[in-house]
């Protein structure tokens, strides 16, 4: 009885939404969502009137779509106009020779830009240079140290699967960063089914070893299927899949073990090159000491152009350092649990309902994760209703056939650039969040598929369908 009663609420379930909606039938029953955990909610953002809804309290995984909820919060609680702050400081003497007796500090706060490709930051440690030398330092009786105490030492959530370990996409989040945590692997390759040569790393990692375990791929394949595989701290990485045969030189991406220690000993480099001579080597590690003095600060651009780098391109590195900054709010030293925290505090007290959010991380990679249509809606419908920082918010998102992520969504179609929503995806996940105009109307809509079949492709197609079924 209780089956034929489970069968029968689904039915009308279905049925229903159906009658409303024909996009609801045709998303519900399209073959590759077969078995999938499926969840829309779309509402009129002026009159408040919810038009679609399909499960929109269900809690699904929501891959990129995190981000939405990392930004918004961010802008909310430090402003558009926030920027990470990176002193440096001295601490000991400086004699009239210009001796330093002491050490040179590089005082992290998590700024993710720092050397940043995206921002074209690559002067930033001649700046650094030049402010030693204006403090009459010519020597340096002591070390370079990176000072990452403000966040704690859990750069990666310990959910994140091993097999997204050791690529650029799931670089560790530091108190200290650089050059997006990442470096280039070059190699040259032969014919198909022999190991590529490593030709060397940009910049240089001398410290790695690499075990090749690559494949060039099959003539006529120029997909980069290539993965690096390690851990946080450790400088060995296993490399496996292919990349394309026959190229004199083709690159992929990791992520840097120890990004401060990689600062540091760039800055030491430096230091030494314009003829500052340090006598110790480079530490990550804190020296007790007091009085020190403070002679330089490295800015970071606003907090809203690292939003929409965040949003537009899905940055992970730069929503997981935005998400533990906020930690550091009101402790002294950031973890993840009190990032979770201070997000989940921050909507519930602003009426949304937490009881469906289950954050484990800022930027979405975390499987753990669970977020329902309902609480995107209305998150988004306060961004654009009550936020200060409105503006900020909506111009991070992707325009659909446009920019970013969503180039490709709904391209030639009449919602071409009438769209603007955040993508996620990862592995069977295909999720859209955000804002859709239509003649004088404005919805908010969150649309999440769990577990397709088929390509992302695919599944792209019938989600586009659900949107253009929207009036």
């Amino acid at each position: 009885m209780k089956k034929i009663l489970l069968f029968a609420f689904l039915l009308f379930d279905v049925c229903l939404v159906g009658a409303l909606n024909p996009g609801i039938k045709h998303f519900v029953e399209a073959p590759n969502f077969k078995g999938s955990n499926l969840a829309v909610l779309v509402k009129d953002i002026k009159s408040g009137k919810v038009v679609l809804d399909y499960r929109g309290e269900k809690s699904l995984m929501p891959a990129s779509n995190m981000k939405l909820i990392t930004t918004a919060t961010a802008l909310e609680l430090l402003g558009a106009d926030f920027r990470f702050e990176t002193p440096l400081e001295y601490d000991g003497t400086i004699d009239v020779q210009g001796v330093l007796h002491g050490n040179i500090y590089i005082v992290g706060s998590g700024d993710p830009t720092i050397g940043s490709a995206v921002f074209n930051d690559h002067d930033f440690i001649k700046r650094w240079v030049d402010a030693v030398q204006k403090t009459g330092i010519k020597t340096v009786l002591g070390h370079v140290v990176a000072n990452v105490s403000a966040f704690d030492k859990e750069v990666t959530p310990p959910d994140w699967t091993w097999e997204n370990m050791g690529n650029y996409f799931a670089a560790g989040v530091f108190g200290l960063s650089v050059y997006d945590n990442m470096y280039a692997i070059h190699f040259k390759t032969g014919a198909p089914g022999s190991t590529p040569q490593i030709l060397g790393t940009t910049p240089p990692m001398y410290e790695m070893v690499f075990h090749n375990m690559l494949k060039a791929g099959k003539t006529g394949e120029d997909d980069d299927d290539g993965y690096l595989h390690g851990a946080p701290f450790s400088n060995e990485r296993y490399i496996t899949g292919t990349i394309p045969s026959n190229r004199e030189q083709f690159s992929i991406h990791g992520d840097m073990p120890n990004p401060p220690l990689k600062l540091a000993t760039l800055f030491t480099e430096k230091l030494n090159e314009a003829g500052i001579a340090v006598s110790g080597a480079p530490l990550d590690e804190m020296k007790n000491s007091d009085n020190h003095t403070r002679f330089f600060v490295h800015q970071s651009p606003t907090l809203a152009e690292i939003v929409k780098e965040t949003n537009m391109q899905s940055n992970n590195l730069y929503a997981e350092h935005v998400f533990k900054r906020l930690a550091l709010i009101n402790n002294a030293v950031a973890t993840r649990d009190e990032a979770t925290r201070i997000v989940r505090d921050f909507w519930k007290q602003h009426g949304a309902d937490v009881s469906t959010l289950f954050q484990h991380d800022g930027c979405g990679m975390s499987p753990m994760n669970g977020v329902s249509p309902r609480f995107f809606v209305d998150l988004l419908s306060y961004m654009r209703t009550q936020s200060k920082y409105k503006d900020a918010f909506f111009k991070s998102l992707p325009v659909a056939g446009q920019s970013g992520t969503l180039k490709k969504l709904l391209d030639g179609t009449p919602l071409a650039g009438k769209v603007m929503a955040k993508s996620g995806s990862i592995r069977r996940v295909l999720c859209y969040s955000g804002y859709m105009e239509l003649g004088n109307k404005e919805y908010a809509f969150s649309v999440m598929v769990n577990n397709y079949t088929g390509s992302s492709t695919e599944a792209r197609k019938v989600i586009e369908q659900l949107l253009l079924s929207v009036r």
